[in-house]
């Protein structure tokens, strides 16, 4: 297991948080627009207006009717739903268009809860970008009265930059933006479900002041960074969840709507518990980890444990579950998890809430984060492994370490975290 301290951490964990950074001037895939509106092959941005001045400005391609837009190394495919109107992949939430101006729809947000978007015409941003070796670091403090702590790293071409921010439980996932050469920045992504603005000043001694974290047009933290090498972290460990000694069972939802009750006693070969939220993009970058690993081992069943906004288990037959149901539908086969359905069972097991979960799942005492993984072995009666939170691939060598962990674990040779 890992030990972070406040100032400092173990020789594997630095390895694990020198992020290696991805493109933030990233080529657009082919993609389009309306085809009377917009010719094949154009390229430019879609600006998400989240105020009077601050945008986030996410590079795209349109190719035909299909829009393309790019955060560093990750590529998310808008298709076209209906006249002026775009799917977003995974998180269903929607995009319109009427022209050049419009829309992006958070369905997985209560109420009517939507963001300005504006698409301006640009030249193609695909260049081959020369990363300087050096990674600048700064331990983040958000908010004021509570605050919470995360590590951001960055790599330059000039003034492009490129990043992602750590959590004690998580990523950030890919970030890209610019800083100055007075010293302001800006990093941003937009994920299908999450739309991330950072923005600030790296003052004379080198440290980050006037930050200002935006979400959507919703939520909005102030933040400080303190200058530290990028070797170095100021993350202290995370809870994690540990067994109670109860059985590991579930009762929940299938996709057909019919409830099953699960236990592990009862079960041969390896299985995998992820307690997961369609909403959660380190539980999407989870799952792909998790389809690497059930397609090079046969014997392993996965049970995808979906807490998903809205859901009540006292009702099973409810409009929110029935819902929740169609959307992990949709999930799956975004994910490609049908493709396993024999070994990957899928359920809607309660609301998206960390204590409504430990209270569906007993026999852990407490669920940190979404993600939070369990294996249990072949005899259903030994102790799990858990896992809380997830290093996605936007962290490089933390996703690697994640991958190891993963393997260790189906071998039965690490202990949780």
């Amino acid at each position: 297991m890992l030990t972070l301290t406040r100032f400092g951490m173990t020789m594997v964990a630095t390895a694990a948080m020198v992020i290696l950074l991805f493109r933030c001037n990233i080529p657009p895939a082919a993609d389009s627009a309306h085809e009377d509106a917009r010719p094949a092959g154009r390229h430019g941005e879609l600006l998400f207006l989240l105020n009077d001045s601050d945008q986030v400005r996410i590079p795209g391609h349109w190719n035909e009717d299909t829009l393309t837009l790019h955060n560093a190394q990750e590529s998310l495919v808008l298709l076209p739903l209906g006249p002026d109107t775009w799917s977003i992949p995974v998180f269903d939430g929607t995009l319109s268009l009427a022209g050049d101006t419009g829309s992006w729809k958070d369905v997985l947000r209560p109420g009517d809860y939507h963001v300005p978007v504006r698409w301006e015409e640009g030249d193609d941003p695909h260049q081959e970008a020369t990363w300087s070796t050096d990674t600048l670091s700064w331990l983040l403090a958000f908010g004021q009265d509570d605050p919470w702590f995360g590590q951001l790293f960055i790599q330059r071409d000039g003034e492009a930059c490129r990043g992602s921010i750590s959590t004690s439980t998580g990523d950030f996932r890919f970030l890209h933006g610019h800083l100055r050469e007075n010293g302001t920045f800006v990093l941003q992504t937009f994920d299908g479900a999450h739309l991330f603005r950072f923005s600030g000043s790296v003052n004379a001694e080198g440290d980050i002041e006037e930050g200002l974290f935006l979400s959507g047009n919703h939520y909005s933290s102030p933040f400080t960074g303190q200058s530290i090498a990028a070797s170095e972290s100021g993350l202290t460990d995370a809870p994690i969840a540990r067994w109670t000694g109860q059985p590991v069972a579930y009762t929940a939802l299938d996709l057909s709507g019919d409830t099953v009750t699960w236990k592990a006693s009862d079960a041969s070969n390896v299985h995998i518990l992820s307690v997961m939220g369609s909403w959660c993009p380190n539980c999407m970058d989870e799952h792909r980890l998790l389809l690497d690993l059930i397609e090079r081992h046969p014997e392993v069943h996965v049970h995808t444990l979906a807490f998903e906004r809205g859901v009540g288990l006292d009702r099973p037959d409810s409009e929110a579950n029935s819902a929740a149901i169609e959307r992990m539908k949709r999930y799956a086969v975004h994910m490609g998890m049908d493709h396993h359905a024999d070994r990957w069972h899928i359920r809607v097991a309660g609301p998206a809430s960390k204590s409504k979960a430990q209270q569906v799942l007993p026999f852990l005492d407490k669920v940190v984060s979404f993600p939070t993984t369990v294996i249990v072995g072949v005899d259903g009666e030994s102790t799990p492994w858990i896992h809380s939170g997830f290093n996605g691939p936007a962290t490089g060598p933390a996703h690697d370490l994640e991958l190891a962990r993963f393997e260790a674990a189906l071998s039965g040779s690490m202990g949780s975290r």
